[in-house]
């Protein structure tokens, strides 16, 4: 194939069925760097208590593991799109998968909890790379107009996974071991990382040469994201979402399962239940997304969040022995949750200047950052009940609400034409540059 080939992009002379490929290898390609993460998260939640069985540490441990994962995640956000500008895309998201398949490899076989512990930790570190990675690529390559769908379908890939896999990582856990699920997890890290090789288009550094090196260098981009509006308001807008949707996560496992006496094949359906709510919410926002602003977006998605958010304590008192009583109203929150990431992710990359590396990876530190501190904060009166759970959804759905009405200024849908005129990104395309594919070519 002229002007292609692996871990390449055809020619602008390419025939159009060329570029055609190469467009849905990419998309496969970034699909699966989200996969990844999502994957190392939801398929261990229904393994919790049976980790905490085979290990002796009981609930307080497991959960701990589950922040930790979160933690070095929120700290892998913050590496990547730094070490991205630098070295390159591509680069970063081999070595990150490689880490991967080494700790999940390490969790399989761990004698004790202190080795499962630390393989989890190098889990997320791993993992979390292809996160800022694959959105990188989606700001690289397309104009702001046509991001929101590319965002959602990843968005989309990002909710199914969970949806999809706790209920038969339920039944691995309860036939086989939550073992095997490391075991398919060390395979998954390799076969991925052979994915990139052959279809993520290979880069370069992007600041390197412009910006000082060390933390001078990584606090002037701070600096420099932090002053502009729209990603503040938008990473404090997904921080709050997350909140409310790891913070149920976190807990609803353990209590679920040992409170409410559901199986861990049961427990996965319902949490399915729940990400359903997510999936519903990302694909109405890429519809209302083609002639409404995001601001628009991120006001509905908060009103209905909050509004679902009160209404889970009220469930758990009406019917203390339901396990829909907390299912339920997450399941309707999480429509508001799911329409808020793709929309915050889209106002994030407003900005799109030098840094853009460290503003993705800034962004999503802030946002896995805010889950592991509320979530650590929750643990400190000790185990949560049903109650106590309601009302940590409550506190940041409520939060988010504040933000979006108090915070977002009222904008005009995106122009059907190209970036916005006058960004860096629009000057860049002006001028014909691109990274990996011609901007606007569809």
């Amino acid at each position: 194939m002229s002007g292609g080939g692996p871990g390449g992009v055809p020619a602008a002379g390419a025939r159009p069925e060329a570029r055609r490929e190469a467009r849905r290898g990419l998309a496969v390609c970034l699909a699966s760097l989200v996969f990844v993460p999502q994957l190392a998260l939801a398929a261990y939640v229904p393994a919790l208590p049976s980790v905490g069985e085979s290990f002796g540490v009981g609930t307080d441990g497991t959960s701990g593991s589950l922040v930790a994962y979160m933690a070095a995640y929120a700290v892998c956000m913050l590496l990547t799109g730094n070490l991205a500008d630098r070295y390159g895309a591509r680069r970063v998201q081999l070595a990150g998968l490689f880490l991967f398949s080494g700790a999940s490899l390490l969790c399989l076989l761990a004698p004790g909890y202190g080795a499962f512990f630390t393989g989890r930790v190098l889990q997320a570190l791993g993992a979390g790379t292809g996160t800022v990675v694959s959105r990188l690529w989606v700001q690289r390559t397309l104009p702001e107009n046509r991001r929101l769908p590319m965002l959602t379908m990843l968005s989309t890939v990002i909710a199914v996974t969970p949806a999809a896999s706790p209920p038969v990582a339920g039944l691995v856990v309860q036939h086989v071991s939550w073992r095997a699920l490391f075991a398919f997890m060390t395979v998954l890290g390799v076969v991925v990382a052979a994915g990139v090789l052959w279809l993520l288009p290979a880069d370069g550094p992007v600041s390197a040469a412009r910006t000082p090196g060390g933390l001078r260098g990584y606090a002037r981009a701070y600096r420099t994201v932090l002053a502009h509006r729209d990603f503040v308001v938008f990473a404090a807008a997904i921080a709050l979402a997350w909140c409310a949707y790891f913070t149920f996560t976190t807990y609803s496992s353990d209590l679920v399962q040992l409170e409410f006496g559901a199986s861990p094949t049961l427990y996965g359906l319902l949490y399915t239940l729940v990400i359903l709510g997510y999936v519903g919410g990302s694909t109405t926002a890429k519809r209302l997304g083609r002639n409404r602003s995001l601001e628009f977006l991120a006001r509905t998605a908060s009103v209905v969040a909050a509004a679902a958010a009160l209404v889970m304590p009220v469930a758990v008192r009406v019917w203390p022995d339901s396990a829909l009583s907390l299912v339920v109203p997450m399941a309707v929150c999480m429509l508001g949750v799911g329409a808020m990431f793709p929309t915050c992710q889209a106002g994030m990359m407003r900005y799109d200047g030098e840094h853009a590396g460290a503003a993705s990876g800034l962004f999503f530190f802030l946002q896995m950052a805010s889950g592991a501190v509320y979530t650590a904060l929750l643990a400190l009166p000790g185990k949560v009940g049903a109650e106590l759970l309601a009302a940590a959804v409550a506190v940041p759905a409520l939060a988010l609400l504040a933000v979006c009405f108090l915070a977002l200024s009222s904008r005009p849908a995106p122009a059907a034409a190209g970036r916005t005129p006058g960004t860096e990104s629009g000057r860049a395309a002006a001028r014909g540059r691109s990274v990996g594919s011609p901007a606007g070519e569809r």
